[in-house]
C-alpha cells in the first residue's frame, strides 16, 4: 500500500512539473528562513547560562529622573557603593565590583627584548582587561591551572586566562608563566599569580586579563576612578552580587531604597535616584542600561525573527493550500474511483498527507542545503559562532518539528477537501462539491500573503527613511574629515603637548585638539553640580575634558561669552544651551560669569555653546560642561584640510601624522578612526533591523509572487476555451489580459487597505524609541502600494498575455 502511495506520489509530482517545482521552492525558502532563525536565536538565548546558581547573580543599576520628567537609565553606581552595600545589605551571598580598562600591554622578554600590544582604537571594543575584587571568583566560577582566588587581594597581581598566557608568552607551560610580568600602559607592573581556562560556551564576560582592584588604590588610577566620590559615575564600572539561597530580589531592593537615600545626597528627591537589580540573563539583551563589553542582542528583534520565521512557514504553506485545492479537479476522477473500488475517506486523507510529508520532506533536504550558504551571505546580521550551531542535535530535531508542521499546516485542508469528494458526480464531470467556499478561500489566502508582503514594503520604506535621517542629521557639531586616535593617559603631558604641536604644523592639518573624548564618543563621564543661583539646580552633568581647540574645531557655535584660556588645570566652565535653561537663564548672555561648584571649586561660566548631541540621536540632549582638565587630555582629533582633492591627499597627511606620532611615541601603535565612520557604527542596531526588514520583504515577495504565478498559469489553463471563444468573438489581447488580471489585482487593493494601518500601528510604535525621528508621510503608503501593484501585475500579467496571445484554434479544436 505505501509502495502504491509513494509511487501516486512521484508520478503527480513529474506530470505537474511546474505546481511541484513551486511547492518545493516555496517550502524550501520557509523551512530555510525557519532553520536560520532558529539558528540565530538558539546561539543568542544560549550566552551565559551555564553559570552555576545564574538565576541567584544580579547586577546592580540605577534609575533616576533626568531632564523634565525623563528618566535616565545607568548600568553601575559610584565606585564606594559596592563595598558599602556588602556591609550594610543582608541578605547577599556575595558582592563584587569590576572596571573595564582599555590600556596597551608590554611584555618584557629576555636580553631587553619586549613585546607590544596596543589599545584598542577609540571607539571600538576595549581590550579585555578588567580590575575585579577577589569576590569576582565567588560570582563566576572558573577551573584553575595554576593559583587560587586570593591572587587578588593583593595589589599588582593579575589573572590571566590559558589564551592569553598563549598569546603574551607563546607557550602553553602554564606553570612557567607564573611569576612573569606584563605592564600596562607603560607604568603598572604586575606579576601573573593566577592561570584560569577559558570559558569553552558563548559568553559575554570574555575578560582574559583580570588584574587586582586593591591595583587601583596602589596607583594613580584612584585619582580617575573616584573611589571616595559617591557621585561621580564611570562607564566602565560593574557590580554585581549573587542573593543568598531563599532571598529574592524584592527583599534587597527594599533595603536598597533607604541606602540610597542615605549615601547618595547628590540627588535631589526629585531626581528619585533608586537602585535597582538587573537579572543576569537579561544583561546580554540589554537595551536600556547597555554595557561597556561583550555584544547586545536585542529581545524585540530575536521575537520579531521568531515571528517572520512563522509567517514566511505560513506564507509557503498558503502557497501549497492554494495550488492543491485549485488543482483539485484534475484529481476529481482519481478520487472517485478509488472511493468505488473501496477505499476510504481516512485512507485517502492518508495518502494525500503522505504526499505532502514527501513534498515537504524534499523541501527539508533542500533547504539544509541552502542553510550555510544562506547563514554566510549576511555576515553583518548573523554571527559569525552562530554557524556552528547550523548542524547540532537541537536543529536536527527543530528541523523534524518543523516538517511534521508544515506537512500538516500545507496537507490537512487539501487531503479533507479531495477525500469529501463525492464519487457520483465527479465520475459524470460534474465537479466538485464546494467549490465556491474553497474560491472564497484562496482569495483570502492571497490577500493574507500580500497583507503580510506589503507590511514589509511599508517597513522597509520607513526604516530606510528613519536610518537616512538618523545618519544625516546635524548633530550640532562638525565630523566630516576628522580622524581620533589615543596615546597612553599616563604619558607625561608635555610629550602629549608636543604631539599636538607638532601635527599643528603638517600640511593637510586643519586643527588638532587634544581632549577626553569627542562630543558624542568614547565613555561617558557625568558628575553632580549643586547650583544654589536664582533658580536652584542640581543634577548629574555630562563632562567633556578638552583643550581651546576643542570648540573651534568641531565648530561648536558660541551663543556667548567666550572660548575657554589655555591651562593645565580646570579654572573655567563651556557649558551648553539645555545647561543653561536648566539653571534658569532665559537668555544665554545670562549665565557668563555665574559661578558654578566644580569638583569643590567654584568656576565661572565664561561661554555658551549651542546645543551638540553627546549619544546617538535615540536620546535627548543632555546638560553638558567643557572644561580644561588635562589628566583626561588622552585623545586627539585632527581635522583635515579640505578641497578639490582633499580625499586624495588625506592618506599622505595620515601617513605624516603617524611618523610624527612614532617620532614622540616610537613604542606605540599608530591606529586611528574617521569619526563619521564611528558615529555610523552607533546605528548598527537600525542596520541590522534595515536588513532584516529589507530581506523578510524579498522574501515574503518571493514567496507571495511564486503562489500568485501558478495560480495565475493554473487559471489561465482552466480558462482556455473561454478565452478562445472570446477571441473568436472579437476580444482583443487588452481585453483578455485585463480579465485574467483583474481579480488579482483587486485582491492585491484589499490587502494594502488591510495592511496600512497594521504596518502604521508598528512602525509609529518603533518611532517612539527615538527622541529625533521622521513622520510617517503619505507616499510611504502610497509607493507601497504602486510596488505591490507592479509586483502582482507583472506576475500575473505573464501567463494573462500568453493566455491571450494564444491561438484559438487550437484551444477549440476538442470542440
Amino acid at each position: 500500500m505505501w509502495k502504491n502511495y509513494l509511487t501516486i506520489a512521484w508520478r503527480t509530482m513529474t506530470r505537474h512539473k511546474l505546481y511541484t517545482a513551486i511547492n518545493v521552492i516555496g517550502l524550501a525558502i520557509g523551512i530555510c528562513s525557519c532553520l536560520a532563525i532558529w539558528t540565530i536565536t538558539h546561539y543568542e538565548l544560549s550566552f551565559d547560562t551555564f553559570h552555576p546558581d545564574s538565576e541567584r547573580i544580579y547586577r546592580l543599576v540605577n534609575t533616576h529622573n533626568q531632564l523634565a520628567g525623563e528618566e535616565a537609565h545607568w548600568p553601575n553606581l559610584s565606585e564606594p557603593a559596592a563595598a558599602q552595600i556588602r556591609k550594610e545589605i543582608t541578605g547577599l551571598e556575595t558582592v563584587a565590583q569590576f572596571h573595564n580598562y582599555n590600556a596597551s600591554v608590554t611584555i618584557p622578554g629576555n636580553h631587553g627584548q619586549q613585546k607590544k600590544i596596543p589599545k584598542a582604537i577609540s571607539g571600538e571594543n576595549k581590550n579585555d582587561l578588567i580590575f575585579a575584587e577577589p569576590h569576582y571568583f565567588d560570582i563566576f566560577k572558573y577551573e584553575w591551572i595554576a593559583g587560587n582566588p586570593a591572587a587578588l587581594e593583593r595589589p599588582f597581581q593579575i589573572v590571566l586566562t590559558a589564551s592569553a598566557v598563549e598569546r603574551y608568552f607563546g607557550t602553553r607551560d602554564y606553570p612557567a608563566a607564573m611569576g612573569r610580568t606584563l605592564i600596562y600602559d607603560d607604568s603598572i607592573t604586575v606579576t601573573v599569580a593566577g592561570i584560569i581556562k577559558d570559558w569553552n560556551k558563548t559568553t559575554d564576560f570574555t575578560f582574559k586579563d583580570i588584574i587586582s582592584y586593591a591595583t587601583i588604590k596602589a596607583t594613580g588610577l584612584k585619582n580617575e576612578f573616584q573611589e571616595d566620590n559617591w557621585d561621580s559615575f564611570n562607564s566602565s564600572s560593574q557590580a554585581f552580587v549573587k542573593l543568598a539561597k531563599g532571598v529574592t530580589p524584592a527583599r534587597v531592593e527594599a533595603q536598597l531604597i533607604p541606602f540610597a537615600n542615605k549615601y547618595f545626597i547628590g540627588f535631589t528627591k526629585e531626581d528619585r535616584f533608586r537602585v535597582h537589580l538587573q537579572p543576569f540573563s537579561a544583561i546580554h539583551f540589554d537595551s536600556v542600561y547597555g554595557k561597556d563589553y561583550g555584544t547586545e542582542a536585542n529581545l524585540p528583534t530575536l521575537y520579531g525573527l521568531m515571528g517572520i520565521a512563522l509567517f514566511i512557514l505560513v506564507l509557503a504553506s498558503i502557497n501549497f493550500i492554494n495550488l492543491s485545492t485549485a488543482q483539485s479537479l484534475r484529481r476529481a476522477k482519481e478520487i472517485g474511483i478509488r472511493k468505488v473500488l473501496g477505499s476510504r475517506r481516512a485512507g485517502l486523507i492518508v495518502q494525500f498527507l503522505g504526499e505532502t510529508t514527501l513534498l515537504v520532506l524534499i523541501s527539508l533536504l533542500l533547504s539544509l542545503a541552502l542553510l550555510y550558504p544562506a547563514l554566510s551571505a549576511f555576515p553583518n546580521f548573523v554571527p559569525a559562532a552562530a554557524k556552528a550551531y547550523v548542524f547540532t542535535p537541537a536543529t536536527i530535531v527543530f528541523g523534524l518539528a518543523v516538517l511534521l508542521l508544515t506537512s500538516l499546516l500545507s496537507g490537512f485542508y487539501p487531503a479533507w477537501i479531495l477525500s469529501s469528494f463525492i464519487p457520483a458526480k465527479t465520475l459524470k464531470n460534474q465537479g466538485a462539491p464546494g467549490r465556491s467556499i474553497r474560491n472564497r478561500l484562496g482569495k483570502g489566502l492571497v490577500v493574507f500573503q500580500f497583507t503580510i508582503s506589503i507590511v514589509f514594503i511599508i517597513s522597509t520604506i520607513a526604516v530606510g527613511n528613519q536610518l537616512h535621517y538618523l545618519l544625516n542629521k546635524d548633530m550640532g557639531f562638525a565630523r566630516n574629515a576628522i580622524i581620533r586616535f589615543d596615546v597612553n593617559g599616563k604619558d607625561s603631558l608635555n610629550r602629549r603637548y608636543l604631539l599636538r604641536d607638532r601635527i599643528a604644523r603638517l600640511p593637510g592639518v586643519a586643527r588638532v585638539s587634544l581632549d577626553y573624548c569627542a562630543p558624542v564618543l568614547g565613555g561617558w563621564w557625568k558628575t553632580t553640580i549643586d547650583y544654589k543661583g536664582a533658580h536652584p539646580y542640581k543634577g548629574n552633568i555630562n563632562v567633556r575634558a578638552a583643550d581651546t581647540n576643542y570648540i573651534p574645531l568641531y565648530e561648536l557655535r558660541l551663543l556667548a561669552g567666550r572660548n575657554l584660556q589655555p591651562s593645565d588645570t580646570a579654572k573655567e566652565l563651556v557649558i551648553n544651551n539645555t545647561y543653561a535653561q536648566l539653571l534658569g537663564f532665559r537668555q544665554p548672555q545670562q549665565a557668563i560669569g555665574v559661578m558654578l561648584p566644580f569638583w569643590d571649586h567654584q568656576m565661572p561660566i565664561v561661554g555658551v555653546v549651542a546645543d551638540f548631541n553627546q549619544r546617538s540621536l535615540q536620546f535627548a540632549i543632555e546638560p553638558t560642561v567643557i572644561t580644561s582638565y588635562t589628566p583626561s587630555q588622552d585623545s586627539y582629533s585632527v581635522k583635515l584640510q579640505t578641497g578639490g582633492t582633499a580625499s586624495a591627499g588625506w592618506r599622505q597627511t595620515i601617513k605624516n601624522i603617524e611618523q610624527t606620532y612614532k617620532s614622540v611615541f616610537p613604542d606605540e601603535a599608530f591606529t586611528y578612526a574617521f569619526l563619521d565612520e564611528n558615529i555610523a557604527k552607533f546605528y548598527g542596531k537600525e542596520k541590522k533591523t534595515a536588513q532584516l526588514v529589507n530581506l523578510s520583504m524579498a522574501i515574503t515577495i518571493m514567496i507571495s509572487c511564486m503562489g500568485l504565478f501558478g495560480l495565475a498559469a493554473l487559471t489561465a489553463e482552466q480558462r482556455t476555451r473561454e478565452i478562445g471563444i472570446r477571441k473568436v468573438l472579437g476580444a482583443r489581447v487588452g481585453n483578455i489580459t485585463t480579465m485574467l488580471s483583474r481579480d488579482f489585482l483587486i485582491l492585491v487593493v484589499i490587502a494594502l487597505v488591510i495592511s496600512s494601518p497594521i504596518a502604521w500601528y508598528f512602525i509609529h510604535g518603533w518611532l517612539q524609541d527615538y527622541s529625533y525621528r521622521t513622520n510617517i508621510s503619505w507616499w510611504i503608503f502610497a509607493l507601497a502600494g504602486v510596488s505591490a501593484v507592479a509586483i502582482a501585475l507583472l506576475t500575473v500579467g505573464f501567463h494573462a498575455v500568453r493566455a491571450a496571445l494564444a491561438n484559438p484554434v487550437k484551444a477549440l479544436r476538442s470542440e
